[in-house]
């Protein structure tokens, strides 16, 4: 009875008891001004959750145990800090301001380091960095803020690829894009869908030491992108939205309607069927040309390209968590209208992110991805040659409207398109081409990591994504393309999926600190990707005239072939399964924190090659010494950190098609056959069998310093790479049924400087300035073309049957620009003129250039380079412009103080030239009733005052006195010369941000943590001496071989926002 009784009594104190041993630690948090600070994580061992701050900067935390306890504070912005309390109250926590450090983390190939222990070459961006830019494109926000990664836009259209090129990049004739890893798992193009508000960070590897982990992918640098996770904590609500409009500054300059029809005057002269069509249609007297003084100038380009387009995005975010689990929700809505009529962007983006600590060894996460965007319009060109360009017409296409009875702005001109060799208004055509290209994404990602010992962990990450890209295109009767059926409207429909997926194990061991002067890591690992994609296509021709585009897409079979002809059949492709298998390794160590190495192995195996040449091991290593550490540097007390790097590796650049070195077939055309149409079967190309890899060599040497308290961080490189084995098509006999061959012959290097220059220049309670710069240097240059010591290309921006322009050539750099070297145009005094026939023949010791016919008087000149005295295109060409900048960079400056913030970052480009190939097309008279650039106003003329055609010299030569350019080119066909390369240079002002945040005690009525507002300008002004819209351009990026050239690319606006962030 009394064992009973004392048990009873036991179990009665025993809930008591257990909740004495829990007790509520309260404190405030502060910053160094005194003020609350909001929404800090406080968690602590024995703590049942984390919790956060309240906007007055309170926290209650419920803690296990009696005796001392420790609590960490952690917030964005601030170093974290460890506090001890004995008692319930932690009292009034100060916290500091984060300043520039090394301590950050940086995600490298599988696994992650802190920044001060890297042995390669790492450029990183993070979500600070990034926060000023409400844009919808992640590489636009990138642009100039990581040495040696360079990122062109293709042009200015919403949804308009970026082309990154890592330190120059080193194929030829291959893909020079990089590798990009995000959370883990391989994402083609991820730049194009990922919201810049959903990326933490960016880390691109530059060198061999980095990027042989990823082995046959990392040729070309590897970016490594992580998103945005949850924090533990009170769950947290943000609300980032902008909206504004972006508007071209600046139109390109044409003639007026009065010196447009001058110009058709003087082209007309001196052939009877010109003189008379000119007549019928501008005036039969000289006098009655002074009446288009008086006629309102059309201004086209501001009819297409002038309008205020609008823009709006919206993110909404949720993230928190417990000590357990973590989580974070993003949806972002992006809206956009593009410059030109009829072109616009659309984007939905869902993005999902969970971490979970299952058990104290086992951690699990997943991410989910949706993509749903639509891309308006068919932007300037879709082809790119000159006959689709929308560019060229509103600056060709007459500068006025000629009156006739019910005719207006939007009528098609049928008499002027035939007498103008195609000419169409530029309105009615950019509303007659019809597109949409919609996309549809999933990716999924996940991942599991086990520590099976204390210091050994398995990870295994699983990532698959799918994409469908459907496009839809309509031809109105007026458009070439109608024209060529009937002008009958035609309609295609293409759609391709692609898909990948991937899984990576691995296993990593670490021992830290071991007899106190030994880390070490080891990893090894097995990844297997799969990619397939597949397409198809159909088009149907002649439908009914006045068809809508949206009912000729909904009903395909509308379309009725006349007798004789026939509709196309549908088309289908599936690419083969791309499929690599790898195997690889690291070895990390670090002696005293001093002497670190690093050391990576991998062999990929790739279904793109045969079996004998499939296989590959790919080899680097790195040693660092932290000189900061040694004894002779203890007094210098100014350097916190100093680092030297060596490292070097060898990678490869499987980016090419599949099975090339199979014999494929394709379906060729139709042929009768036994009195039936069948399709035709045939080789597409001739295999080689031996192809094998392309190779890149890489050494880095390199010096990190950090000095002044952490305040200056300044990391400088110097790399050479050498790629080999590259893939050229060869010329082989014509007798063999094929011209040419791709083979493994070619090489290139490229060798350069980087420097990256971060600082904290102020950090003061009330002010603080932050600054970033960097700088980079790249020399490319061809080493080999297997026996050929150089080949001409063409850049095809003239169509098929246009003259090569550029210029590939060993001991030089790929991009130079192959032409003729102006020299003005002929004056009266280079020929003798024959009084009787009124003819002018070229004087001995004058260079004859006959590729524009005989010449005469005011006609384009060029330099005789032979001294041959004709001037021939197989003599008299030269290298005139290379593509490639002598440095780019950028920099950033982020001030705030008090409560306002302010960041303006500027990027430059130094050195390249632009192939202006819009300026040759736009001053050329090839074709009447076409306006012309300004420029040719002041052009060579043989019509005086009043209108009569002048042949005496000394007449002419007083005529032409002032004469600033040649008399327009009249021949069908356009030559590169150096007056058509321009220098590329330019300084942008790309983004200046000013923002508010509204103090937190007005706030704390209507529970809202932070309210912050912003207006953002941005590519506010570029100075440059580049004649045409834009210097950032290289519009016909189908060939490696042929950048630089400005021709039909969308024009790049300027972007004037407000935004808000709030965060509940």
């Amino acid at each position: 009875m009394n064992k009973l009784l004392v048990l009873l009594i036991v179990s009665f104190f025993i809930p008591f008891t257990l909740l004495a041993q829990n007790r509520t630690i309260r404190g405030k948090v502060v910053d160094e001004s005194g003020n609350p600070v909001t929404g800090v994580n406080v968690t602590g061992k024995g703590a049942s959750k984390g919790v956060q701050t309240d906007k007055d900067g309170n926290f209650s935390i419920v803690m296990g145990g009696t005796g001392t306890a420790s609590l960490v504070l952690s917030s964005v912005g601030f170093e974290t800090r460890i506090v001890t309390v004995s008692g319930e109250d932690a009292g009034t926590v100060q916290l500091t301001k984060a300043v520039i450090t090394q301590e950050d983390v940086v995600v490298i190939g599988y696994s992650s380091i802190k920044r001060k222990d890297l042995t390669g070459s790492v450029s990183s961006v993070g979500s600070k960095e990034l926060k000023d830019f409400p844009l919808s494109s992640a590489a636009e926000a990138l642009q100039g803020k990581l040495a040696g990664v360079q990122l062109v836009s293709s042009e200015g259209a919403p949804g308009a690829d970026i082309i990154v090129r890592v330190r120059g990049g080193g194929s030829i004739t291959q893909d020079n894009a990089p590798l990009y890893i995000v959370d883990g798992v391989q994402v083609e193009n991820a730049l194009s869908v990922l919201s810049p508000q959903d990326i933490q960070s960016v880390d691109v590897l530059k060198d061999a030491s980095t990027t042989a982990i990823y082995g046959a992918r990392g040729a070309n640098g590897v970016v490594i992108i992580t998103t945005k996770g949850g924090r533990s904590g009170k769950t947290q609500v943000t609300y980032n939205g902008s909206y504004g409009f972006r508007q071209l500054s600046d139109f390109q300059d044409v003639l007026q309607p009065y010196d447009f029809v001058l110009w058709q005057y003087e082209r007309s002269r001196g052939n009877a069927t010109d003189s008379a069509s000119f007549a019928q249609t501008y005036g039969t007297t000289w006098d009655t040309l002074q009446n288009y003084k008086n006629v309102n100038f059309v201004n086209w380009q501001d009819k297409v390209f002038g309008r205020k387009a609008k823009f709006s995005q919206h993110n909404i975010a949720v993230s928190g968590g417990n000590q357990s689990t973590t989580f974070n929700l993003s949806l972002t809505s992006n809206q956009e209208e593009g410059v030109q009529i009829e072109s616009g962007f659309k984007r939905k983006l869902v993005n999902f992110k969970i971490d979970h600590r299952a058990t104290d060894r086992l951690r699990i996460g997943f991410t989910a991805r949706y993509l749903d965007q639509e891309i308006q319009g068919i932007g300037t060109t879709n082809s790119g040659t000159r006959a689709t360009n929308r560019l060229r017409h509103t600056i060709n296409y007459r500068p006025f409207e000629l009156e006739k009875p019910g005719f207006g702005i939007d009528d098609f001109d049928e008499a002027y398109y035939l007498a103008s060799s195609g000419a169409t208004n530029p309105v009615i055509l950019t509303y007659a081409e019809y597109r949409r290209q919609y996309s549809k994404a999933l990716y999924l990602t996940g991942y599991a990591s086990y520590n099976i010992l204390k210091n050994l962990t398995f990870r295994t990450t699983i990532g698959y994504d799918n994409a469908n890209i459907r496009s839809n295109l309509f031809y109105s009767k007026i458009t070439g393309t109608a024209r060529n059926f009937a002008s009958l409207p035609v309609a295609s429909i293409g759609q391709q999926e692609n898909y990948t997926i991937s899984n990576s194990n691995t296993l990593q061991y670490t021992l830290t600190n071991f007899k106190k002067h030994h880390d070490i890591t080891v990893l090894v690992g097995q990844e297997v990707v799969d990619a397939r994609s597949k397409q198809n296509s159909m088009e149907t021709r002649y439908f009914p005239a006045d068809i809508s585009p949206e009912k000729a897409l909904a009903n395909m079979g509308l379309g009725s072939a006349p007798t004789g002809s026939a509709q196309p059949l549908p088309t289908s492709f599936e690419q083969p399964p791309a499929r690599i298998a790898s195997f690889f390794g690291r070895i990390s160590y670090a002696y005293d924190d001093k002497y670190l190495a690093n050391f990576n192995l991998r062999s990929d195996r790739s279904s793109k090659f045969s079996s004998e040449n499939g296989t590959l091991v790919f080899p680097s290593g790195s040693v660092a010494w932290r000189f900061s550490r040694e004894k002779f540097m203890e007094n210098v007390k100014w350097l916190i950190d100093g680092k030297l790097r060596i490292g070097f590796g060898s990678v490869g650049n499987n980016r090419i098609d599949n099975l090339l070195y199979q014999q494929l077939y394709g379906v060729t055309g139709q042929y009768a056959f036994n009195h039936s149409i069948l399709p035709g079967f045939s080789p597409i190309a001739l295999s080689n069998p031996e192809l094998r890899w392309e190779k890149n060599t890489t050494q880095n040497y390199g010096i990190d310093l950090t000095l002044l308290n952490n305040r200056v961080q300044l990391t400088v490189d110097y790399y050479k790479n050498s790629a080999k084995d590259l893939l050229l098509a060869v010329a082989i006999p014509p007798t063999t049924g094929y011209t040419s061959q791709l083979k493994n012959i070619g090489a290139t290097s490229n060798r350069g400087v980087e420097i990256q220059l971060n600082t904290t220049p102020v950090q003061k309670r009330d002010l603080t300035w932050n600054s970033n710069f960097n700088i980079a240097f790249n020399r490319n240059r061809v080493e080999s073309l297997g026996g050929l010591q150089e080949q001409t290309r063409n850049s095809g921006w003239q169509g098929s049957d246009g003259v090569d322009d550029y210029l590939v050539k060993v001991g030089e750099p790929v991009g130079l620009m192959y032409g003729f070297v102006t020299e003005g145009f002929y004056g009266v005094e280079d020929f003798n003129y024959n009084a009787t026939t009124k003819t002018y023949t070229i004087k001995p010791g004058i260079a004859f250039n006959g590729v524009y016919g005989t010449p005469q008087p005011g006609m384009l000149k060029w330099k005789d380079l032979d001294g041959d005295g004709n001037i021939t295109a197989d003599k008299d060409r030269q290298v005139i412009g290379n593509a490639n900048p002598k440095f780019t960079g950028g920099w950033t400056n982020q001030v705030s103080y008090k409560n306002f913030d302010l960041s303006v970052f500027v990027n430059f480009v130094v050195g390249n030239d632009i192939y202006n190939a819009n300026k040759i097309e736009w001053t050329d008279g090839a074709f009447s009733n076409l306006n012309m650039l300004n420029t040719m106003k002041d052009r060579w003329t043989n019509i005086n005052a009043a209108g009569q055609v002048v042949t005496d010299p000394a007449e002419l030569a007083a005529l032409n006195a002032n004469a600033k350019i040649w008399s327009p080119v009249r021949v069908q066909r356009w030559w590169l010369h150096s007056w058509a390369v321009e220098d590329g240079s330019y300084l942008r002002f790309n983004n200046i941000t000013l923002g508010y945040s509204i103090p937190k005690n007005l706030l704390a009525k209507i529970k809202i943590s932070n309210i912050r507002v912003y207006g953002t300008v941005n590519n506010l002004a570029t100075i440059t001496n580049y004649s045409g819209y834009d210097p950032d351009v290289t519009a016909r990026r189908s060939d490696p071989l042929t950048p630089g050239v400005d021709f039909a690319a969308y024009p790049r606006a300027k972007t004037w926002l407000i935004g808000v962030n709030v965060t509940f």
